[in-house]
């Protein structure tokens, strides 16, 4: 019996670059029997949400982009929010997927039946939806963390975070104050800096700043790139640019004969220094923006416009730290009170806390909440024992430092379509992850995260409350793409029977 003729149901849920990889892929590998569930009223995700100011990509276009769907006409190196926004849509509308999606549909909870081996949805709306198979592409970065700050109620002017830009805020003209200076404030700091009266920026600690070098393509560039092998070609180029970059991140890579070996331009950090260098002369300033920690102990900004902006005339660093938000503005620790239009929170996102606030349950009662007590961890970042047919994309530990996340995702699709032509298989009704392989792959998680500059003392969004690095992938990405060529047999358990396969 074919796929098409007795294909399980698969439940995405999110819209954004993972959930439409996700929905992509089924229709390339001839599986057609799938919802989108999405929150909002359109697709987009993070591109869709974040349109504040100078909002771009870190990645180059090139290799920010799906290998099966590649273009041409990208207009620069590093994509603006827009160009990125439109190349989702325009991929949502080659594979007709908004009729797949069910919009203004925000998810509750997901249970396991273990009866009928099912999972029941719930929606805000009350509405309970039954599928085989639950795929999370809600990302790292969707919930918008904003500090607890004294007074934050009472300021009378507009006050939001950078993810929910308000663009009818006065800016222009006005004095305006920023809290945080993570790498969405970098990008959006630039923009407010050229049109406010003044601006202050509220910085906890500096951050290390990589030069952009930033371009347009010309004509004839876009000509070459009009060739799918050129495009091919080039984007191997840039995987290599970037991959090259673990080394930074991690003291066993970082040595001598890998630097040679990768004809690295010796200590990454010394283009950093230069870059500082070149762009902070002020005594003051230097002091002030010199970061005190390790390269890659926090995500590094890239940027060739942040430190700049920071030595207009109009734009003041403040490091005292703020005591309370007072009606008119904000009063610093130092006691110094600041008066504002506007606020803008650049104080990033919950980042640990995967899947919030879903409430999910698998079997034998095991709730997620409680499995994930310690800190969020998964095989693979994508699938976690006591919870059969449920995969996750962008899941824990599996962030970088140095590449594309497309690149991790397009390799957590190819995962997940494993695992459900394993169903087929097998004749099962559901697979779910043994507990002995989630050990063995928590302590190779361990071992590689105890080398790595992510657990230096710094404070990261990379690291839960415990200080348990749960984001990032802590190797390089080939070793990732590897691992995740196909599922294996002997790491899960296989339930059920699909009867009309097994006829």
């Amino acid at each position: 019996m074919s796929i098409q003729e007795n294909q399980p149901h698969v439940t995405i849920i999110g819209s954004g670059v993972g959930g439409i990889c996700m929905a992509m892929q089924l229709l390339r590998h001839g599986r057609n029997n799938f919802t989108i569930l999405e929150k909002a009223e359109d697709i987009g995700g993070t591109w869709r949400d974040n349109d504040y100011p100078g909002c771009a990509c870190d990645v180059p276009s090139h290799f920010y982009s799906f290998s099966f769907e590649t273009r041409g006409d990208w207009s620069r190196v590093f994509p603006a929010r827009q160009e990125i926004h439109a190349y989702l849509n325009e991929l949502t509308e080659k594979y007709r997927l908004r009729k797949k999606t069910r919009f203004n549909s925000e998810l509750v909870s997901a249970k396991f039946d273990e009866k009928t081996q099912k999972w029941n949805l719930t929606l805000t709306n009350g509405d309970v939806l039954t599928t085989d198979v639950v795929v999370t592409a809600l990302g790292q970065l969707n919930r918008p963390k904003t500090p607890e700050i004294k007074g934050q109620n009472d300021f009378e002017g507009a006050i939001f975070h950078s993810a929910e830009w308000q663009h009818d805020a006065p800016i222009e003209g006005k004095k305006v104050a920023v809290i945080g200076n993570g790498p969405s404030a970098a990008q959006f700091i630039p923009e407010v800096a050229k049109v406010a009266e003044h601006l202050t920026v509220f910085q906890r600690s500096p951050c290390h700043v990589v030069p952009r070098n930033d371009k347009e393509y010309g004509a004839i560039a876009k000509f070459f790139f009009s060739f799918p092998a050129v495009r091919r070609a080039y984007r191997g180029l840039l995987y290599y640019a970037l991959e090259k970059n673990f080394t930074v991140f991690n003291e066993i890579k970082k040595s001598r004969f890998m630097i040679k070996l990768l004809n690295l331009p010796g200590d990454f950090s010394k283009v950093i220094d230069d870059h500082f260098n070149d762009q902070v002369k002020d005594p003051k300033l230097r002091e002030i923006l010199k970061p005190d920690y390790p390269v890659g102990c926090k995500r590094v900004v890239i940027s060739d416009d942040y430190l700049p902006a920071l030595q207009r005339e109009n734009v003041t660093v403040e490091v005292s730290g703020i005591e309370k938000i007072t009606k008119t503005g904000i009063q610093a620790k130092d006691g110094q009170v600041h008066a504002f239009d506007s606020i803008v929170y650049g104080t990033g996102f919950a980042s640990t806390d995967f899947l919030a606030p879903l409430d999910v349950s698998g079997t034998q009662g095991v709730d997620l909440n409680t499995a994930w007590k310690e800190g969020a961890e998964a095989y693979l970042g994508i699938t976690m024992p006591n919870f059969p047919n449920f995969f996750m994309l962008y899941g824990p530990n599996t962030n970088l430092g140095h590449n594309s996340i497309i690149f991790m995702i397009e390799c957590q699709v190819n995962y997940v379509l494993s695992c459900l032509d394993k169903l087929d298989q097998h004749k099962a009704t559901s697979m779910a992850l043994k507990p002995e392989a989630m050990a063995e792959f928590a302590d190779f998680l361990k071992a590689r995260i105890a080398t790595s500059v992510f657990v230096k003392e710094c404070n990261s969004w990379y690291k839960n409350e415990s200080g348990k690095v749960t984001n990032n992938w802590p190797e390089f990405t080939y070793v990732y793409q590897d691992a995740t060529q196909q599922a294996k047999d002997e790491d899960y358990e296989f339930g059920g029977t699909n009867q009309v396969a097994a006829e």
